[in-house]
């Protein structure tokens, strides 16, 4: 059998569809359903569903969200509706870019820090490219799991864990025993408090916990 590679990420930009949104607008539930391609006038139209939000307030940030240049409601089903939203030039809209990476995207919803993205492909390389795009573009890059239908070589494992230092590995370790990688898992405030630092403090432990997971899985290959 082909081996194949799943991986779930967060990923966070300011200028991310609907991200002053998503800021303003206290725990909505959002997946993107559907893209209608760009035309050479127009950037891409993207149908979101969204649910668990007070949708006049909701409608209200659209309204003033510099990510958005136009948007309608498509369909009202009572506690869920759909919109058209057409992002306008400057978002930074990744689920194009995916695509010519050659990774296809099985899902994609709103998380607390950016949209999560669940992910496959059959060449691990593929999300080296991913990891190498987010760099070059400022976007906060979240690794949450990452699995492959073969087994992990044990030499493989042993390599990114040294490359950890002691402090990352016992964060690394808190955070995947409090479920924060699982979705309704402990929150990052959780994660902080039970190692009794700031969450900004935390939030920098995992970015860096990230970039070596990925240094370690891919900068040889990419060289």
């Amino acid at each position: 059998m082909p081996q194949s590679f799943i991986a779930e990420v967060v990923l966070t930009h300011p200028n991310a569809p609907l991200a002053p949104t998503l800021a303003a607008v206290p725990h909505p539930s959002i997946t993107e359903e559907s893209i209608r391609p760009a035309t050479t006038a127009d950037e891409p139209a993207v149908f979101y569903r969204v649910t668990d939000v007070e949708f006049d307030a909701f409608e209200a940030e659209l309204d003033r969200d510099q990510t958005v240049a136009e948007w309608e409601q498509a369909m009202d089903f009572g506690d869920t509706r759909m919109y058209r939203v057409q992002l306008a030039p400057a978002t930074i809209f990744v689920s194009p870019t995916l695509s010519e990476l050659g990774i296809h995207v099985v899902s994609s919803e709103n998380a607390d820090r950016g949209w999560r993205f669940r992910l496959e492909t059959g060449d691990r390389d593929h999300l080296g490219a991913l990891w190498d795009y987010c760099r070059e573009t400022d976007i906060q890059f979240e690794l949450e799991v990452l699995r492959s239908s073969g087994e992990q070589p044990m030499d493989e494992q042993v390599g990114i864990k040294a490359a950890l230092t002691d402090r990352q590995q016992q964060v690394a370790r808190v955070a995947t025993r409090m479920g924060y990688y699982e979705k309704g898992g402990a929150s990052a405030s959780d994660v902080a408090a039970e190692l009794d630092i700031a969450p900004s403090t935390l939030s920098t432990h995992l970015r860096r916990i990230n970039a070596t997971v990925f240094d370690s899985l891919f900068a040889a290959e990419s060289d």
